[in-house]
């Protein structure tokens, strides 16, 4: 499937350090491949279409992405430094789903 990119996840994965850079181009290759099969431990479900793809080693990032259009779109990532997500970032990418989903 086809990856479009959101401006804020293509600058935020321009600045990682190769070897995270790497593994999470790795992931989101595996995501491109896979897509709806992919599950835990490198994709979980959020509900109502958001999906978290799931990056982890010494540094853990959480990329969240929706589909629409036979199309993956890479909405919003962190880089997680507690157990838990905040609710303040899967509200942001629910809001740039809808966005792309009216588009």
């Amino acid at each position: 499937m086809e990856i479009e990119y959101t401006p804020n996840v293509k600058f935020f994965l321009k600045k990682l350090e190769n070897k995270l850079h790497d593994r999470t181009s790795q992931a989101i290759f595996l995501l491109s491949i896979y897509g709806h099969t992919l599950r835990l431990p490198l994709s979980k479900s959020l509900g109502q279409g958001l999906f978290e793809l799931r990056i982890t080693g010494a540094n853990h990032i959480r990329i969240f992405y929706c589909f629409h259009n036979e199309k993956i779109y890479l909405l919003h990532i962190v880089k997680k430094k507690q157990n838990n997500i905040s609710n303040r970032d899967i509200d942001r990418a629910r809001k740039i789903m809808v966005i792309i989903a009216d588009l």
